[in-house]
């Protein structure tokens, strides 16, 4: 029953904090119009909005947060909170170390792999993507995400074995 706990409020708490943070960044932005035509014409950009932050390293996170003014400082935030937020939650929830990071595994690479069916089903999100990792080739966004959700769930899964509950003496 923990590592079902575990899982399940770390994914939804995942999935929350990134809507929300793409919510916000598009309020303060003055583009939630866009938000809404871009998910009119392109339905699957929602898989991005609500996963998209495990494509993210965190070090990426920080470098953007640096260089750019308020506004744009909202969405790197939430890359950075939603997979933090989420490892946490399943580090209290899950009742021993092995429930704790396994239910953020297992969020981690559900994320995963909701955006490489993205990545598959939508042009949209490829050709996000692919500017984000500077490359127009399928096979090269497949593996630059799979480094992504292996660096964001070892450093995130250290916060979830942190605040794990049971100790070992």
């Amino acid at each position: 029953m923990g590592f079902a706990k575990a899982f399940f409020l770390s994914l939804v708490a995942f999935i929350s904090i990134n809507f929300l943070f793409v919510i916000l960044s598009s309020l303060i932005n003055n583009t939630l119009d866009t938000v809404f035509s871009v998910l009119e014409s392109a339905p699957l950009m929602i898989l991005y909005y609500l996963f998209g932050s495990i494509t993210v390293v965190p070090s990426e996170s920080i470098l953007i947060m640096v260089d750019f003014d308020v506004d744009t400082l909202i969405s790197p935030l939430g890359y950075l909170l939603a997979p933090l937020i989420a490892a946490i939650l399943s580090g209290r929830l899950g009742e021993n170390k092995g429930q704790a990071i396994g239910g953020w595994l297992l969020t981690a690479v559900i994320s995963a792999g909701a955006i490489i069916i993205g990545v598959f089903l939508s042009g949209t999100i490829e050709s996000i993507l692919g500017g984000v990792y500077g490359t127009t080739s399928q096979t090269t966004i497949l593996i630059n995400v799979a480094i992504s959700l292996f660096i964001n769930f070892v450093g995130f899964g250290f916060f979830a074995l942190l605040v794990s509950k049971t100790e070992y003496y």
